[in-house]
């Protein structure tokens, strides 16, 4: 399992972007989709686990795109 952990955010952050990629590409609930980009905007960081490690670069590379400071950390079983 891969983790993608959104750290911070860049000014222009597409907040409503952020909320349709997680629904779109994670199948995440939009109540939970906008918790996390309102939680991001507190400050807070978001950790998102995804069971595609190619599942995972892909959102983050999307996250990145629109605004979002992340990174990926690998499960011991994708080594």
């Amino acid at each position: 399992m891969a983790k993608v952990i959104l750290d911070s955010w860049r000014e222009g952050l597409e907040k409503v972007s952020l909320t349709k990629l997680q629904v779109s590409m994670l199948g995440k609930s939009l109540t939970e989709s906008k918790s996390n980009v309102d939680c991001l905007l507190d400050g807070k960081k978001i950790i998102i686990e995804i069971d595609s490690l190619d599942l995972a670069k892909k959102f983050l590379n999307n996250a990145e795109k629109i605004g979002v400071n992340c990174e990926l950390i690998l499960d011991s079983s994708f080594s």
